[in-house]
């Protein structure tokens, strides 16, 4: 890839990224320990969509170091690295399918955020540990939470992600 390549493409993804950081503080609704409804993940969607899992995976990796600075959430290292680094990163995962149709589109975009649910489980179930509680719980705990932000949130971005592929091709083809 050509320097001007690579300077067209790192100034597109700043500025998704940017765009990604300032819809996430527009949020339908927040859960009261972490996690909210949003557009946010959508432009990383995109970058992966455009320019492929490589790019994507880092710029969701940016976009969780950069959403510390807006809503940090921690109780834990491990629990920081799963919620915010890579659970984003995971969205970068849509990139392995390209967007050719409306179901291609809705349906790696459903898997990123599958993807990204587990890591968001095992982050909450970090946030659940006790002595007492057994692991089982734990799970079923942080599944039933994070089910109740990331579900709705995958549905928008489907839809949006099927929407573009049917009507901008252009926006969602590999660049």
């Amino acid at each position: 890839m050509k320097n001007n390549q690579r300077l067209k493409v790192a100034t597109e993804c700043g500025m998704l990224l940017a765009t990604a950081l300032a819809l996430s503080n527009f949020k339908l609704f927040q859960m009261p320990s972490g996690g909210s409804v949003s557009l946010g993940p959508f432009p990383v969607l995109l970058i992966a969509a455009r320019h492929g899992v490589k790019t994507g995976l880092i710029s969701g990796g940016l976009l969780g170091i950069l959403l510390l600075t807006t809503r940090p959430f921690i109780v834990h290292p491990l629990q920081f690295l799963l919620d915010y680094p890579l659970a984003n990163a995971a969205l970068g995962l849509a990139g392995m399918v390209r967007w050719e149709s409306p179901l291609k589109a809705a349906t790696a975009t459903t898997i990123a955020n599958i993807i990204r649910l587990h890591f968001h489980v095992i982050a909450g179930a970090v946030y659940f540990v006790s002595d007492k509680t057994s692991l089982g719980r734990m799970f079923v705990a942080s599944y039933t939470y994070n089910i109740g932000h990331i579900l709705p949130e995958t549905i928008i971005c489907a839809v949006l992600a099927g929407y573009l592929a049917l009507n901008h091709k252009a926006l969602c083809s590999r660049q």
